[in-house]
């Protein structure tokens, strides 16, 4: 099957991504279940700090008011009633005055939690003779009891969460909403909170963060990516369709011309004076009628069926001695071969047009002169030194120019900003591997121009772009370029940097500085470097000195312009 690989290699292309689409997900879910898990621990954390704050403040004010005996504090610290209580259960102090003084409240429910919680400030809720349960908070001062009944507690700053407290009995004595049991994860008004508890004294402490939005923002953005990978479902079996119809077509064709020079053969040892349209039937007749579906496959039935007409023609001219017959064989052979080579040299055609677009780059981005092709040179030497097929080499030399070819869609003032850029400058900046995917599209004959302009910034050890690959993932050829870009940038110099020499250039590769590190090679690449880095000086200083001669070529031509003039 002459296309079977170029589908196995679709196929696979396409699960891939479809894979790293279903793991991005799979990482969202994951880090925002992180992320959440840590926010509510910060929040509970800030409860704690907080409730225990309130409580100091409180109590704090609860022996003041056990002086002075001012009302008006009571309304400023939102407690409708203060009682100071006996260790013997007489009340000795009420505001307002609602009791009388020196009552005994030492055999009800109320007066036993106050034993209780017999240690430092305590919170609970009980009933006292109104008959209606409050909720209290009081503290041990000397030999007494200062207890406050809370007239609207409110413990929390923030609706995205609220607080219940819970005493040792399992009750719950405070909570925003009502609630039965103290769930990890709740629905409460079409709202979903998680939880978590700490201690405080003898209370437990749960607090409830409100995550609806952060699920919904997820379950959102995983529709969209499911529908993408939906989307590239259907875009790979219609890919799939056209490639094997193509593939069942083309065999036709082929398979029709093989048994037409297949005859030719025969013929070349009988007369060819006998010869007729007739002869060819057998050749003819499977795609005579076959309504072929695309273009260039019905131009090539044309041609096969012209070329036949031709050498009818042309037999009904020649005569039938050796000679002619050996003339007219000869032809008919050049015209097969020509028919041959015009296929052949569409790959040819393909590097031409690379050529160009490496140009259109190099005009586009003042700063690189001739980077792109020293870049190519030294990818080529590469690849020869790793053992690659002829076809490779020649291939990642005429496809290595092209790694910034996505340039060509970044803001020109970026690209040539004198200096560093800015954050937002290089985020912008990073874009042109991205950029590379629309400009090469899915052309299997760009294929290797695209997995340069696209991953030739990503490092081995994964800490490149635009995707963090790292290793095998990262198309050998993008490892190959990487390095060579990167020994190239070291020598030239920059508007914000100067050039190094090529001692200091192999240092930094091998060795590592601030910036780049022997971890984001190849580790095979990098042997190569090493091996043959005095090729990659010879390489850089001849391409300087065709510039400097360059240079003074167009001096001179400049001087003798402003001489005649």
């Amino acid at each position: 099957m002459r296309y079977g690989e170029l589908i196995k290699k679709h196929i696979k292309n396409s699960t891939i991504q479809n894979m790293i689409f279903i793991l991005i997900i799979l990482v969202l879910w994951i880090l925002t279940f992180l992320n959440i898990n840590s926010m509510l621990k910060s929040v509970s954390k800030i409860n704690l700090n907080n409730f225990n704050n309130i409580m100091n403040h409180y109590y704090y004010h609860l022996k003041y008011i056990s002086i002075i005996n001012d009302e008006k504090l009571l309304e400023d610290i939102d407690i409708s009633k203060f009682f100071v209580v006996g260790k013997n259960g007489i009340i000795r102090k009420t505001l307002p005055a609602e009791f009388e003084i020196n009552s005994n409240i030492s055999n009800t429910v109320f007066y036993n939690q106050l034993l209780e919680n017999n240690t430092g400030i305590f919170i609970f809720k009980s009933e006292f003779p109104d008959g209606v349960s409050h909720l209290y908070i009081g503290g041990k001062f000397n030999e007494s009891y200062l207890v406050g009944q809370l007239k609207n507690p409110e413990f929390e700053t923030d609706s995205n969460y609220f607080l219940t407290i819970e005493d040792e009995k399992g009750d719950i004595i405070y909570s925003r909403y009502k609630l039965n049991h103290l769930p990890k994860i709740a629905l409460i008004k079409s709202r979903i909170y998680i939880s978590t508890s700490a201690r405080w004294n003898n209370l437990t402490l749960s607090t409830f963060l409100d995550i609806t939005n952060q699920l919904l923002y997820n379950f959102l953005i995983s529709i969209f990516m499911f529908l993408i990978i939906v989307w590239n479902f259907i875009s790979r079996k219609n890919s799939l369709k056209f490639m094997n119809r193509f593939d069942i077509e083309f065999s036709e064709i082929i398979k029709s011309m093989e048994n037409f020079l297949k005859e030719l053969r025969i013929l070349d040892r009988q007369s060819f004076l006998n010869v007729s349209e007739n002869d060819f039937q057998d050749v003819l007749n499977p795609i005579k009628n076959e309504d072929f579906y695309f273009e260039e496959l019905k131009e090539l039935k044309e041609v096969e069926f012209l070329s036949i007409k031709e050498m009818l023609e042309l037999f009904d001219e020649i005569s039938a001695s050796t000679e002619e017959l050996e003339a007219t064989n000869k032809e008919l052979e050049d015209l097969y071969l020509q028919v041959e080579k015009a296929y052949n040299d569409l790959e040819d055609s393909y590097r031409k047009f690379s050529a160009h677009l490496s140009a259109i780059a190099e005009e586009y981005d003042e700063i690189t002169g001739n980077h792109i092709e020293r870049v190519a040179k030294y990818s080529r030497l590469i690849a020869e030194k790793m053992g690659f097929n002829p076809k490779f080499v020649n291939d990642i030399e005429a496809y290595a120019s092209l790694h910034d070819i996505g340039k060509l869609m970044v803001k020109h003032e970026i690209l040539n900003k004198p200096g560093g850029l800015t954050r937002d400058e290089y985020e912008e900046m990073k874009k042109h591997t991205i950029f590379a995917d629309r400009i090469f599209g899915d052309d299997e004959r760009f294929i290797m121009a695209k997995n340069i302009a696209m991953y030739h910034h990503e490092n081995y050890d994964g800490s490149g772009y635009p995707f963090g690959l790292s290793g095998k993932e990262i198309p050998i050829e993008a490892r190959i370029v990487a390095l060579a870009d990167i020994y190239d940038a070291l020598r030239s110099e920059r508007p914000y940097k100067d050039e190094y020499d090529h001692k200091e250039a192999y240092n930094i590769i091998v060795n590592g500085d601030f910036k780049t590190k022997p971890s984001i090679f190849d580790p095979e690449v990098l042997e190569v470097f090493k091996k043959y880095h005095i090729e990659f000086d010879k390489i850089y200083t001849e391409y300087k000195k065709m510039e400097t001669n360059n240079r003074n070529i167009q001096s001179r031509k400049m001087k003798e312009f402003k001489r005649v003039n």
